[in-house]
């Protein structure tokens, strides 16, 4: 088949960024196939006329598995041609074999964005009220829609937890919807910061107002110091030792494992623990 612009050849380094992150904003087919195969011969020609048909609303990558088994074997694929297709930046559907043009159609047309997707995207450039105007209009288009539900709780946490908490309940365990929860707890239990440290200096350290005080800091998003008073409050020991460790590895979820202050606090309390 003649050349298209919506087809193109893909190699295990360059993976990543041409298939899994160009998913985020238009979705990518990856045919997996080799030289050899015969079906994928038959495959392929089909799969180039559906997807130039659709005029750049979705690309076609192509693997040739001999190449690039690697990567075959990171996506299970065991028999050619073997399809994937990605949108938002993860495989979301596959076959496997020679399928009716019908199929492939169809295929296709399940990987385009809805009209609750492309309010999502909206919300993504937008800046001000506007991305919590789109985030919320594409719940009204799909109430299960993950992306745009997470999107708003993240908006609304810290000074609505309660509802941040209903948006994500239908998603969890999803380790996003999971880190939303985890923030929105912080934010119920955060104390006065001033009062708290005025306690400490005049009271001296203890284990339950180093804790206070490291949770209601977390819930001003002050993750730095909250990390060192949580960590003080598991070094100083007594009844505020096991809950200060949990209150700990609850912020390292939310932060993630390369953030800096996590990657540096995480010996720290291993030392304070043992």
């Amino acid at each position: 088949m003649s050349e298209s612009p919506y087809v193109f050849d893909v190699d295990t380094a360059a993976f990543p960024e041409a298939v899994v992150e160009r998913s985020r904003v238009v979705p990518v087919v990856v045919d997996f196939w080799a030289a050899w195969c015969g079906p994928c011969r038959t495959l392929g020609p089909m799969l180039q006329t559906a997807v130039d048909a659709h005029d750049g609303a979705v690309l076609l990558a192509k693997v040739d598995v001999d190449a690039n088994q690697p990567l075959a074997q990171a996506y299970g694929v065991k028999g050619i041609p073997q399809v994937l297709g990605f949108r938002d930046g993860r495989a979301v559907a596959q076959f496997t074999g020679v399928v009716p043009a019908e199929r492939i159609a169809t295929f296709l047309d399940e990987l385009l964005p809805t009209e609750a997707d492309l309010a999502v995207l909206r919300a993504r450039a937008a800046t001000g009220d506007t991305v919590e105007t789109e985030l919320r209009h594409a719940l009204e288009l799909d109430p299960r829609h993950r992306e745009a539900a997470i999107g708003l709780a993240e908006l609304l946490v810290d000074h609505d937890p309660e509802a941040a908490v209903e948006l994500v309940r239908p998603h969890r365990p999803d380790p996003a919807a999971e880190r939303v929860a985890i923030r929105a707890e912080l934010a119920r239990d955060g104390g006065d910061v001033g009062s708290l440290e005025d306690r400490l200096a005049r009271d001296g350290e203890d284990g339950a107002t180093l804790l206070e005080l490291g949770r209601a800091l977390a819930a001003r998003g002050e993750h730095g110091p909250a990390i060192e008073r949580l960590l003080a409050a598991v070094a100083h020991g007594g009844p505020s030792r096991e809950p200060a460790r949990d209150q700990l590895v609850k912020l390292f979820e939310v932060l993630g494992g390369d953030d800096e202050r996590v990657r540096q606090a995480r010996p720290r309390l291993a030392r304070a623990l043992y």
